[in-house]
């Protein structure tokens, strides 16, 4: 029977999540661990008679089993809980094998076929108290480490939680799910690296901030508590939902909500936007190094073409600014037929070019979700700068539309080329967004060089 293997980092990850600051002991006699243990972790073929007192210990000793538990310690009540893992082979979820709809569900907020028949057959096996034949396997975590993390994050007795392990990268942050019977009433997010203790921080302010402002159409979580750098958030998700995934009316309403209350006019040398603009720019002009399986060439010349756009700027010239969710995309977002609902608010930012919100859901919704080109979102922001609505604030606030694409395309290409040539991995809906920026950006360089002349 083949083994099924176990990522050092995802036991390093619920160490730090259950039993911080304790040693990792990883018993192995299958030798399903993949990594290297090196520090505070230790692997070991079977239980040690002495030692490691109070160690954090994970048990590999079951094909399709964890077991997680303080060595010496003398509660004996165990958990059991379903984890499902990524394709990849490392966890993405894990909750708790009750019977009822599984909780991570609620953290699954996307509009695919797939995605659709996982959560409806995840939804029959829950109902039906089989959720444990669609796990890749089980934990079996000590019942008072799992009580220790609720008490921590102030969850009552009568809450249940579900585990969300997050992406792995420099942004990685563990999302907990909270819910009552079958609702989900919230969602706690634990910060595992020194930038996203950052993005944790700047949400939990903004929504602080627009919280005390009464929106009609624009809906936002509340911040409930907030526990030791950990932010706990309220479900915004309405109980009936309409699809959120093609730019409607009600998404321009909301929007013409927060401009209506943060807008600004300054030059575009003195925006927020600029700044980080000038300083990913700056960083881009090193010798990049495409050890990750970017293709030398093609991002070589993405470089190129952003450094010819990034020129062409007058800063002196006067833009509309106001405040900016960051990552305005269908899968932060829940509609209904009166209000928008969005959520995860980490990468908002006052003072950004009006608009970069609706750039960036066509961008990113038409690239990555309906996998069309350049051509189609050319298409799409040609549709919803015809709207009334979109019209009104374009004359009001003195937009020149063209202008905030371009900036929107230098923030966000430079921003996430940056992120790109950092990470040690990437997914493949990195090289599609490269290709369609670098199509996007020779557009403009074109259509700037038919103006002056």
């Amino acid at each position: 029977m083949n083994r099924n293997p176990i990522y050092l980092t995802d036991l390093l990850l619920l160490r730090d999540l259950f039993a911080k600051h304790h040693t990792l002991l990883i018993i192995d006699p299958l030798h399903r661990l993949i990594g290297e243990c090196t520090g505070d972790a230790v692997v070991l073929e079977k239980r040690p008679e002495a030692g490691f007192d109070e160690a954090f210990v994970a048990e590999l000793n079951d094909i399709h089993q964890l077991s997680f538990y303080l060595k010496n310690n003398t509660a004996i009540s165990f958990s059991e809980m379903a984890y499902i893992n990524n394709p990849d082979g490392t966890i993405r979820w894990f909750f708790p094998l009750t019977k009822g709809v599984p909780g991570h569900l609620s953290l699954y907020n996307s509009v695919s076929l797939k995605a659709k028949i996982y959560k409806w057959v995840s939804t029959v096996a829950g109902r039906l108290g089989q959720t444990r034949l669609l796990a890749s396997g089980i934990i079996r975590m000590q019942q008072n480490l799992l009580d220790q993390v609720k008490t921590v994050n102030d969850i009552t007795p009568e809450e249940d939680i579900s585990f969300f392990t997050g992406t792995r990268g420099a942004t990685r942050k563990v999302v907990m799910e909270i819910h009552n019977k079958e609702t989900t009433v919230a969602f706690v997010k634990i910060p595992v690296t020194p930038v996203s203790e950052e993005l944790v921080k700047t949400e939990t302010e903004m929504l602080k901030e627009l919280n005390k402002y009464d929106f009609t159409t624009l809906s936002l979580p509340k911040v409930s508590r907030k526990i030791e750098g950990h932010a706990r958030l309220s479900n915004v998700k309405p109980g009936i939902t309409i699809p959120a995934d093609r730019i409607t009316a009600i998404h321009i309403k909301a929007l013409a909500e927060l401009y209506a209350l943060s807008h600004e006019r300054k030059a575009i040398s003195d925006s927020t936007a600029w700044e980080t603009i000038s300083a990913n720019m700056e960083w881009l002009k090193r010798d990049l190094l495409f050890t990750n399986g970017l293709d030398s060439k093609s991002t070589g010349n993405l470089v190129k073409l952003l450094r010819k756009l990034y020129n062409t700027f007058s800063a002196g010239e006067s833009i509309s600014l106001s405040v900016s969710h960051g990552d305005f995309t269908p899968w932060n977002m829940y509609c209904d037929e009166q209000r928008l609902y969005v959520y995860d608010w980490e990468m908002s930012r006052n003072g950004i070019p009006m608009f970069f919100d609706l750039f960036h859901f066509t961008y990113q919704s038409t690239i990555l979700q309906q996998r069309k080109d350049y051509s189609t979102v050319k298409s799409s922001i040609n549709l919803w700068k015809q709207q009334p609505l979109v019209q009104q604030m374009l004359q009001k606030y003195k937009i020149n539309l063209a202008l905030h694409e371009k900036l929107y395309l230098l923030f966000t290409v430079s921003y996430y080329l940056r992120q790109y040539l950092n990470e040690k991995e990437l997914l493949q809906q990195s090289h599609w967004m490269i290709k369609a920026w670098t199509e996007a950006i020779t557009d403009q360089l074109e259509t700037v060089s038919n103006t002056s002349h």
